[in-house]
């Protein structure tokens, strides 16, 4: 019986995966959910919970032919230092994904799966962006991610079967993030500013379809590719939130500001320590951002299943049932 490790798994997107695996038993596995907290509500017997910090090289003893799904990093959601920020990340994101390489290689598991960024890409040169787009990050997350990448480029070498998975944004119940203040300004009915005129696609994918990408990867032997995860192309920006703001009948309007002097704002605020949003975020909060999912269907047979109206309209539910 094959062992599925899941490292960060106290996630959101962890626990969904061990939460799909219980439900469907697949493929009869004994998963191990390792990470600094416990957050796994299902309990059953084929589940195991240990303590993990892969910065300080803390892991489960490891096994031939265990399944390592990687979902451990710094995130913006963290409480993200003033100073060192790239160091901050690479603490985690880039040393501890060396431990974590280190330990596959040593102990022979069938394979990794890694779950990186789309953030690794930087500004769109072309839409839609495939897994050969130029890389260029914008920012200490992206960079970090990036030389994550490049040790898993390293491993692959030495025989290690790994899967690059590169999401767009997230989106699923106790995923939120910056969407808090959009909701917020929502419910109580007022203006949503935006970056520029909301005439771009900002694509999303569900913690659902992340879930089955992983599944899918695995049983297709865990391919030495490199897989972008997003939502079909939907609606803009503009025409997605008022779609929202029509369905949970709120009276907001949708406010377009000019992009390039808001950015400069932004930038400044970041700067002093005050940051609305992070230069990942607001610099391509105007920019047509779609990423290329074909090679993610010929190589593994996956398909989103929801669409941003649909991630948008559960988050927010999901949102009101707990603010």
């Amino acid at each position: 019986m094959s062992r599925w490790i899941l490292i960060g798994g106290a996630g959101l997107t962890g626990l969904k995966i061990a939460e799909d695996l219980i439900d469907h038993n697949v493929p009869n596995s004994k998963i191990i959910i390792a990470d600094l907290k416990d957050s796994l509500k299902k309990v059953n017997i084929n589940v195991k919970k240990v303590y993990s910090d892969i910065s300080k090289n803390l892991l489960p003893r490891f096994e031939k032919d265990d399944i390592i799904i990687h979902l451990a990093a710094r995130q913006y959601h963290l409480d993200v230092p003033k100073k060192n920020k790239l160091s901050w990340f690479r603490e985690v994101n880039v040393t501890g994904t060396q431990n974590i390489i280190n330990h596959c290689l040593k102990y022979k598991v069938k394979g990794l799966i890694f779950f990186s960024t789309d953030m690794v890409y930087g500004i769109p040169n072309f839409v839609p962006l495939t897994t050969n787009h130029p890389k260029n990050p914008i920012g200490p997350y992206g960079q970090s991610k990036l030389e994550a990448e490049e040790l898993c480029f390293l491993a692959r070498k030495k025989g290690l079967a790994i899967t690059i998975l590169r999401p767009r944004l997230i989106m699923g119940k106790g995923r939120l993030g910056i969407m808090k203040k959009l909701f917020k300004s929502i419910f109580n009915n007022m203006s949503v500013p935006l970056i520029g005129n909301g005439k771009n696609c900002y694509q999303m994918v569900s913690v659902k379809d992340c879930s089955e990408a992983t599944i899918l990867s695995v049983k297709n032997k865990i391919p030495n590719f490199e897989l972008n995860l997003g939502s079909h192309a939907g609606p803009d920006v503009k025409t997605l939130l008022n779609l929202l703001i029509k369905k949970v009948n709120s009276k907001s309007i949708i406010m377009p500001l000019p992009a390039l002097p808001l950015k400069i704002v932004l930038h400044i605020l970041e700067i002093i320590g005050l940051p609305l949003l992070h230069k990942e975020q607001y610099k391509i909060a105007d920019k047509n951002y779609i990423v290329d999912i074909s090679d993610t269907y010929s190589k593994i047979g996956w398909k989103p299943k929801l669409s941003d109206k649909d991630m948008i309209i559960e988050a927010y539910n999901y949102w009101k049932n707990i603010k």
